[in-house]
């Protein structure tokens, strides 16, 4: 399972490190080093991993990696599914802010995934307030805006094998 989502992502971070100028073409050497400060993207020719930093006006940093060999740092309680094979991690930072998003696939049912990470949300705090199964898929999330999380999670049965994605969201404003 491939998702476009980090390629989003890092569009609305170089978007958003981008700045506007009215100096024009007569722009000194001086504002456009700054701008280059601001922020930076890049890709590992051999991996493939994106890395991608921002810092706005009033100085937060965000930072974003993406890749198949991305160390996974979960929020609590969130974990891996025992056992899953991880085929790709993205990871946003601000501040005490994360933003994880793993795709994984397992031999194990649907169902199985769907309640392992169902507990792990309600342990969180995260009571899921979305279930829609259809076909091979089910998509499970919810939010708990006093604790400033969320979750979603989509999982596929495909040919024996279930495919996931599960994003987690903890200490965004």
């Amino acid at each position: 399972m491939r998702s476009c989502f980090p390629i989003l992502l890092c569009s609305a971070l170089l978007v958003s490190a981008c700045g506007v100028s009215d100096t024009g073409a007569g722009e000194d050497a001086a504002e456009a080093a700054e701008a280059e400060a601001l922020g930076s993207y890049t890709i590992d020719p051999e991996s493939g991993e994106v890395r991608a930093t921002h810092t706005d006006a009033a100085g937060v940093t965000t930072t974003m990696r993406a890749g198949e060999n991305v160390p996974v740092r979960w929020p609590e309680p969130f974990t891996a599914y025992p056992g899953a094979e991880i085929t790709n991690t993205t990871r946003v930072e601000q501040g005490e802010g994360a933003f994880v998003t793993v795709e994984f696939t397992t031999s194990d049912t649907r169902a199985d995934v769907v309640e392992f990470y169902r507990k792990q949300a309600v342990e969180a705090g995260v009571e899921p307030e979305i279930e829609v199964s259809g076909g091979e898929t089910t998509t499970l999330g919810g939010e708990n805006r006093d604790r400033k999380a969320s979750f979603a999670l989509q999982v596929t049965r495909v040919e024996g094998r279930t495919e996931g994605q599960i994003s987690v969201t903890r200490g965004f404003d």
